[in-house]
């Protein structure tokens, strides 16, 4: 690789601005020459007990790379249906409704050459329940 990446699968930090930590479930990668293909974002979340979030929280997702990456799309699934999320500066604002979310990152990273040459991505789902403040 020519970049500054690491050898290693970057893994992402999921956080909520409460400091809660929301665990990833990695999904499908190609990284250092390897790649790999999982089911489906829900299809991962599948029997996964979500962690309880105070809905319209700010949650924070970090990636342990020096170099940001050139692509980071976030979606949220409602009834099979992939909505995009915004994401500003690696954070978004969780969704305002109760009950549970379920959300799926695909993040990559091009050659700052050619941004046709793809260096590595990496995919990743997370689920989140949404509860209001006591």
């Amino acid at each position: 690789m020519e970049s500054n990446l690491p050898q290693e699968l970057p893994t992402p930090t999921i956080q909520s601005e409460s400091g809660i930590s929301i665990p990833a479930i990695q999904g499908s990668y190609c990284w250092g020459g390897m790649c790999a293909d999982y089911a489906g974002d829900v299809e991962l979340l599948e029997g996964k007990v979500p962690v309880s979030v105070l809905v319209g929280e700010n949650i924070s997702i970090h990636l342990s790379t020096d170099v940001p990456p050139n692509e980071f799309t976030l979606v949220e699934y409602v009834n099979g249906e992939a909505r995009p999320i915004s994401l500003r500066e690696g954070s978004f604002q969780f969704a305002q409704e109760k009950g549970t979310h379920y959300y799926g990152a695909f993040v990559g990273w091009s050659s700052p050459k050619n941004s046709q040459v793809s260096l590595g991505d990496t995919s990743f789902a997370f689920v989140i329940r949404g509860v209001e403040k006591k």
